[in-house]
């Protein structure tokens, strides 16, 4: 397997992933933009646009008032998704002169005298029984770094929590006795509970502009500081995404961004892989702790 290449198009995706949400958030938000001028050295904001006669209004904003933080928003959708694309393009442009350093592929380029060895023979050398042995015992190697990695976090997991119960279905029961929302929650709640992981189920946190919310899943990092998986199972949901693009916005003004404290993850009719929930785990979770 080409662990680079691999890499490369994780990031492709990701961007891809991103760029569409932010189209999808910019085409929601309110037309015009926003102008200020100062009075007496004092910044006055105003919101610029045409109305549906085409005449062009402005519009006093007040300082507390949330047009001005929803058109600066808009503003940032607005530069940020041409970069975006820009680098999609670039990284696709990688991708397509790449050379593959999958030592299959490798095999596959030699002469065909060569071809017809064992696969063990391109590995000759001191280090060769390692090598197959470190391969063979892989999956019971990360099973201890998981099991090692995960002790100091089981008593936090197990503590008593702000728990989010507004409107709490909990229709679906794990094999554990945890009652979750959907059927994709419980794949990721007994994927990370068959390998160890501690984690906190719709934990109520306080935002840094003192409100809250709950994140779907919590774990604790190796600072103890908390990060996150949110689950979205209901992508093809117009309503849904809207409420989405809501709440990811309230984590990225409140310094909750994907990749650094947060992980999302995205499906539709609520269906997930285990298989890809433990590659994220194991991806993305299991360094931290």
């Amino acid at each position: 397997m080409d662990f680079v290449r691999e890499e490369l198009e994780k990031i492709v995706r990701n961007l891809q992933e991103t760029a569409d949400n932010y189209i999808n958030e910019l085409d929601n938000c309110p037309s015009g933009s926003l102008l200020n001028n100062k009075c007496r050295g004092v910044p006055r904001y105003y919101h610029s646009y045409y109305d549906k006669n085409g005449n062009w209004k402005r519009i006093y904003l007040s300082p507390n008032d949330s047009m001005i933080e929803t058109l600066a928003r808009k503003e940032f959708l607005k530069q940020t998704i041409p970069a975006i694309q820009k680098n999609i393009k670039l990284m696709d442009g990688v991708l397509a002169r790449y050379a593959s350093l999958d030592p299959v592929d490798i095999i596959q380029m030699t002469r065909r005298a060569y071809r017809l060895l064992p696969d063990q023979s391109f590995f000759a050398g001191q280090h060769e029984n390692e090598l197959w042995k470190v391969v063979e015992d892989l999956e019971t190697l990360t099973d201890d770094l998981i099991e090692y990695r995960c002790d100091a976090h089981r008593d936090w997991a197990n503590q008593d929590y702000p728990k989010n119960t507004h409107e709490y279905r909990g229709l679906h029961l794990t094999s554990f006795g945890l009652r979750v929302r959907s059927r994709g929650e419980i794949v990721i709640a007994e994927v990370a509970h068959s390998m160890g992981i501690p984690f906190r189920y719709d934990q109520f946190i306080t935002l840094d502009d003192g409100s809250t919310i709950s994140p779907d899943f919590s774990f604790e990092d190796n600072y103890y500081d908390e990060f996150y998986i949110e689950y979205c199972g209901m992508m093809d949901f117009p309503d849904y995404v809207r409420r989405h693009l809501i709440k990811r916005g309230r984590y990225e003004k409140n310094a909750i961004n994907e990749w650094s404290n947060i992980r999302y993850i995205y499906s539709k009719d609520d269906s997930l892989n285990a298989a890809e929930v433990r590659h994220i785990l194991l991806d993305w979770v299991v360094p931290k702790l």
